[in-house]
């Protein structure tokens, strides 16, 4: 019986693998999905199920990309290829990444970047992560290019949720996390490329930035007519942002009632 099925397999091939559909096709190129399919599956197609872990690591672990695997008939499959969304841009450690939503992090310059198609930036301000704050990756779980990132995602969120509200995207740089004195702030750069007009430092929790926000464009409308060099520490404790006075000056704190 076993040599009938052998010789039936010689003749007809009938356990190989006849198919791998990629979805969608202009994801990422087919020799990137072919070259990661175990050698043994190539004569025994089940392989790739008993090993589709395995196989789609070989895959996310060098490309920013998520996979599905499934089967679609004897010997047939279907491997569904989807760019990470991207939800921001990390500075750290001289180089830039990019944070994806479900918590990957690579670098931006990876080669790989430019064999994923679909892969967009948001514009969203830089996030700038101080050397002295833990490390915002895992090399311990790294396997690859792509590596797990260990950054606090809910709290960056809430910080990106704020801006949105406070409508302070666009006149924002970059949020620089780091620790003054031992406690975590958030130091918000307004400008761009072009240059730096301000820094404001606030608490990592943002509950009171929507109302320092308000405090602040009491005295520049649309954050307009900034004097260069003003730095504004609103992370004292017990401080109330309702207006501002002297701020010709650099202000280093304020509790304006």
């Amino acid at each position: 019986m076993f040599g009938a099925v052998f010789f039936l397999e010689q003749r007809y091939g009938c356990m190989r693998l006849r198919n791998i559909e990629i979805t969608p096709t202009s994801s990422v190129s087919d020799s990137v999905v072919w070259r990661a399919v175990p050698k043994e599956a190539e004569t025994f197609w089940p392989a790739l199920l008993l090993r589709g872990r395995r196989f789609t690591r070989m895959i996310e672990n060098f490309y920013p990309v998520r996979l599905t695997v499934r089967l679609t008939g004897w010997g047939r499959y279907r491997v569904t290829v989807e760019p990470l969304d991207v939800f921001l841009s990390v500075s750290w450690n001289k180089n830039m990444w990019l944070l994806s939503a479900n918590g990957r992090m690579w670098l931006a310059k990876l080669q790989a970047n430019s064999k994923v198609r679909g892969i967009a930036i948001p514009q969203r301000p830089i996030l700038a992560w101080d050397a002295g704050l833990p490390l915002p990756i895992d090399p311990e779980n790294q396997r690859g290019d792509i590596y797990p990132s260990s950054l606090p995602m809910t709290r960056i969120r809430k910080w990106y949720d704020a801006l949105e509200e406070m409508g302070w995207n666009d006149k924002i740089y970059c949020l620089r996390a780091k620790k003054i004195d031992g406690r975590p702030v958030v130091q918000i750069l307004l400008g761009s490329d072009a240059g730096i007009t301000g820094e404001l430092i606030v608490k990592d929790d943002p509950k009171d930035w929507a109302s320092f926000a308000a405090a602040f464009e009491e005295i520049y409308p649309g954050l307009g007519g900034i004097p260069s060099g003003l730095v504004v520490n609103a992370t004292f404790a017990g401080m109330r942002f309702t207006t501002f006075v002297d701020m010709k000056r650099t202000v280093t704190s304020m509790d304006v009632r």
